[in-house]
């Protein structure tokens, strides 16, 4: 499902149509055939899907090393471009992300001495969209606790918590997940603040009632989407059902 031009409107109507059709799937683009993400993007965009997710890894902060910003842009779609900046310095590379017309943009704390002011420069309307502000994630790694985002929170958007370490396979969300959306949940309501939460790693038809149990806005998955014995369509599907939508 699209959001609307009203829920398009400004960030905070984006954010009510994220609580309102949750949990909404954001589908990685890394996962897709290199050669084909025109068609990729075509066959998301034909099953309604909304949130299209990009993974930009320097290969420092973790092993993987993908393309950067370019493809953000260079993918034309109607579909919300979601950023995951996993990168050893968000600050160096969030112009580009911004420019290349990121709706909403993740950073990494682990490591990292300026996320104030990393949010900071997310605090800026999107490229071409007069009015509706950029949504602000901060993406805790699993092993990374929750109250990190303390000081920040009311500056924060979205909180997408990790259920695999970035640039690693193997993983799925369990019991420590929970704990920690439990925990974030009980420290944003103690300071007065209600950040949509998102959930990354290691989504399957097998794991996602898992994730979906924990009541998240945002699920992010890939390979489950590009799986090669079927389509798109079927498996996004799937995963809804799976999810209990």
């Amino acid at each position: 499902m699209f959001p609307s031009s009203d829920d398009l409107a400004s960030r905070e109507t984006l954010k009510a149509f994220l609580r309102r059709v949750a949990p909404s799937l954001s589908v990685g683009m890394l996962a897709a055939d290199a050669m084909a993400y025109g068609a990729a993007i075509a066959e998301l965009e034909a099953a309604g899907n909304a949130l299209l997710h990009f993974d930009i890894m320097d290969g420092v902060f973790c092993p993987g090393f993908t393309a950067g910003p370019p493809l953000v842009a260079a993918s034309k779609t109607k579909m919300l471009k979601d950023v995951h900046l996993m990168v050893d310095d968000p600050l160096a590379v969030i112009p580009a992300a911004l420019k290349a017309g990121a709706d909403l943009v993740h950073v990494h704390p682990e490591g990292f001495a300026h996320l104030h002011r990393a949010l900071a420069m997310l605090d800026v309307d999107v490229a071409g969209q007069p009015g509706r502000r950029v949504l602000r994630a901060v993406a805790l790694n699993p092993a990374t606790p929750v109250d990190v985002v303390v000081p920040v929170l009311h500056e924060i958007d979205v909180v997408t918590l990790l259920a695999v370490d970035p640039g690693w396979s193997g993983g799925a969300p369990d019991a420590a997940l929970g704990r920690k959306v439990a925990q974030l949940r009980e420290i944003a309501a103690g300071i007065g603040v209600d950040p949509l939460v998102a959930i990354d790693g290691g989504i399957t038809e097998a794991t996602i009632p898992v994730a979906a149990g924990l009541q998240p806005d945002v699920i992010v998955s890939g390979s489950a989407v590009f799986k090669a014995d079927s389509s798109v369509a079927d498996n996004l599907a799937g995963l809804k059902r799976a999810a209990g939508r």
